[in-house]
């Protein structure tokens, strides 16, 4: 094992980063706690999961006392239990998260099919009873239950947001120098100091005592109240008027008055705020202009969402959320500055006025993005105009310092309706769109709309037969990615062999997304004989070219019972010269749980013939000590889950930097995946990870071609 040598942090970063590559989509983590389960349960379980693009780490418990330690321990996202086989029970279990007020929904997995057990379990209050081999429905239960636990999460923590902001509104208007009251079906309930200074008036229990029509004229009192009616059954959520206010003593003055519904103490009542300047009713919005382009800003794009959505909930007021990202202006500023980029901005905004109806929001809330509120029910209409403008700006030129510079854009869209997200996730998932269309299409200029998980999940269902099909043609190919050694300098140059499946478009799918719809183990044998041999063939021309690489070939479960399949490879290899020695097989810790036997006999035949192995998705699984004491491994690649979670909690960053400790001293070579930035690259050398690999370093690409030397 490579030994941690002293080196400059920061140039160790400049070496190995390579400017901004492209993400790739990260998992959701989801932390699994398993009841009763034992290892051959929970792996199968850990598999489906992680071909749902789900990043699971499992811990399994068995007693009352493990069960109670692991609550206290973190937080848990779902509970997996099996039919009672211990002194501890589920029902002792629920009772538990109950007494604890811990919600953590709970799943029983049962062997099979049983009316009895799943009426019992629903009678104990388990989420959701489901049979073992009943792999589809264990999926589906298991989304459903994460997306309702995240739907409770989000409340909680929008009731917490909600009551701290009410908190901080209440003391904002003590100290606010604006008149401010708030009346509740036309009867003060609230005052501040201001407007008792403004009002003339000793103190608040005399002002609290009058209607709120008392402050005005008899002639505007009509007015008001009619105002006050409109405000609340159109559900509005600001609307000025101008009513002249009358004093305890008859005085009378000209007041701009501002009407907006708020929660206090749980009860929705109507703010009102007073302005005496008449400059306010008629100032422009020139606070919520961007001086740039002229369109409105970010600030303004964000208040008008706020009453938006809030209309769009209601019903009857759908609408389309259309978010355009010009793709090339941060090259345009990085090489004409600031000049280049805003004249760019200046061309296309007006571009945008010529073409988006005024009836339309038009916004400029980031540099390098636009934004409208495409008030149309008709998504079609939507689309139609996203693509008319991604023409548009595509041909956009603008000229400084005598350069011409053009860029396109890509465009993302979400609907608003009465189903629709705050006003943030709003954005981002148009901007999710985005990242998709520039994943797919190599750097965007097009149209895409977000399309809910649960349509993407129903669509892929129909696609099974295509990719099916394809899989028995072969569309494969291969690509490459660097794994670069982070704690010494070298002479070896490693890459993990990555299969794709190739659609009829051309566009490519990844293991997960294809390897479920192989329905029989000989076609995944078969499917596993091909990389290696292409992989081979590979490795072949870079040895004659002098190239010394190590690849890393991915196995999967089906690999383990093949017993033909190392007899071929040794030959394979002996006829072509190739060192046995360059090649390391990745096994899931998943799959070597499910099958421990043929895992460990398939390694050691591995070993006999001097190819090495690599235990991959490390530290997912409740019994990683166990797979890793069972087989002999050169490598092991730790789940990614660990690096997306890195800076996230001090408690768990500490336990992933032991975890690569403990690693170290059983002298196992560590391989961190999923680097994305440099923050993570940081953390990673200073926990003493041995390798490091992902789009922070290169994305996959079709030629073994990285500079490992590169000073």
């Amino acid at each position: 094992m490579s030994q941690v040598i002293e080196v400059d942090g920061n140039a160790l970063l400049e070496k190995y980063g390579s400017g901004q590559p492209r993400k790739q989509r990260l998992r959701k983590n989801v932390q699994l706690l398993f009841l009763g389960l034992s290892a051959e349960e929970t792996a199968p379980i850990i598999t489906l999961l992680r071909t749902s693009r789900i990043s699971p780490r499992g811990k399994q418990v068995a007693t009352e006392q493990e069960f109670l330690d692991a609550l206290s321990e973190r937080s848990w996202d779902l509970v997996l239990c099996t039919i009672d086989r211990g002194n501890f029970s589920s029902k002792q279990a629920i009772s538990h998260l109950k007494r604890l007020d811990k919600d953590i929904p709970v799943i029983q997995i049962i062997p099979s099919s049983d009316s009895h057990l799943l009426l019992q379990g629903l009678k104990n209050h388990i989420q959701a009873v489901v049979p073992l081999d009943e792999k589809e429905l264990v999926l589906i239960n298991i989304r459903r239950e994460l997306d309702h636990l995240d739907h409770r999460r989000r409340l909680r923590a929008a009731e917490a947001a909600l009551a701290d902001l009410e908190k901080r509104s209440q003391q904002l208007m003590e100290s606010s120098k604006n008149a401010i009251i708030c009346c509740d079906k036309g009867q003060l309930i609230y005052t501040n100091d201001s407007f008792l200074d403004l009002f003339g008036l000793d103190s608040k229990e005399q002002a609290l005592k009058k209607p709120l029509t008392s402050f005005f004229t008899l002639e505007d009192k009509e007015e008001l109240t009619e105002q006050l009616s409109y405000l609340q059954t159109e559900h509005l959520s600001e609307l000025i008027l101008q009513l002249n206010a009358q004093r305890g003593d008859r005085s009378e003055f000209s007041a701009n008055i501002e009407l907006s519904p708020i929660e206090m103490n749980g009860n929705s009542v109507v703010r009102i705020l007073f302005r005496i300047d008449e400059q306010h009713s008629h100032q422009l919005l020139s606070e919520d202009l961007d001086y740039i382009s002229g369109l409105f800003n970010k600030a303004h794009l964000q208040k008008q969402l706020e009453q938006i959505t809030q209309r769009a909930l209601r019903g009857g007021h759908d609408c389309s959320l259309v978010y355009i990202e010009l793709d090339q202006l941060e090259q345009i500023r990085a090489k004409l500055g600031h000049e280049g980029s805003d004249q760019l901005i200046k061309e296309i905004s007006v571009v945008l006025r010529k073409t988006v109806n005024k009836v339309h929001l038009l916004t400029h809330p980031a540099e390098n993005a636009f934004a409208i509120v495409f008030k149309d029910p008709n998504v079609e209409k939507a689309q139609a105009l996203a693509e008319k403008l991604c023409n548009k700006i595509a041909s956009t030129c603008a000229t400084t310092a005598g350069v011409e510079v053009q860029s396109t854009c890509s465009i993302g869209i979400t609907i608003i309706n009465d189903s629709t997200p705050p006003q943030d996730e709003l954005i981002k998932r148009a901007q999710s769109a985005i990242q998709s269309l520039r994943e797919e299409e190599n750097g965007g200029n097009g149209v895409r709309l977000h399309v809910p998980e649960a349509a993407i999940l129903e669509e892929h269902e129909d696609e099974f037969e295509e990719i099916r099909q394809l899989i028995q043609k072969k569309e494969f190919k291969l690509l490459f990615q660097p794994i670069v050694n982070l704690t010494a300098d070298g002479a070896e140059q490693n890459y993990e062999v990555l299969l794709r499946l190739l659609k009829d478009d051309q566009s490519e799918l990844v293991p997960n997304e294809f390897m479920s719809a192989i329905g029989d183990s000989e076609t995944a044998i078969k499917v596993d004989r091909w990389v290696i041999e292409q992989s081979l063939k590979q490795l072949k021309r870079t040895l004659n070219n002098d190239a010394k690489n190590t690849l890393f070939i991915n196995i999967s479960a089906h690999a383990l019972s093949d017993t033909k399949l190392l007899t071929w490879l040794s030959g394979v290899l002996r006829k072509n010269k190739i060192p046995a020695d360059q090649l390391v097989f990745q096994i899931s810790e998943s799959d070597i749980a499910i099958s421990p036997r043929q895992a460990q006999a398939f390694t050691e035949k591995l070993h006999q013939i001097h190819c090495r192995v690599c235990i991959k998705h490390f530290g997912s699984a409740p019994n990683s000590d166990e797979v890793l004491a069972m087989i002999r491994s050169d490598y092991v690649k730790l789940d990614g889950s660990y690096i997306q979670d890195l800076g996230k909690d001090p408690e768990q960053d500490e336990q992933f930097f032991n975890l690569v400790q403990q690693l170290a001293s059983l002298d196992k070579t560590t391989i961190a995946p999923l680097v994305e930035n440099t923050k993570a690259m940081a953390s990673l050398w200073k926990a003493g990870v041995d390798y490091v690999q992902g789009f922070y370093l290169q994305p996959p690409q079709e030629n073994m071609d990285y500079d490992f030397f590169a000073e």
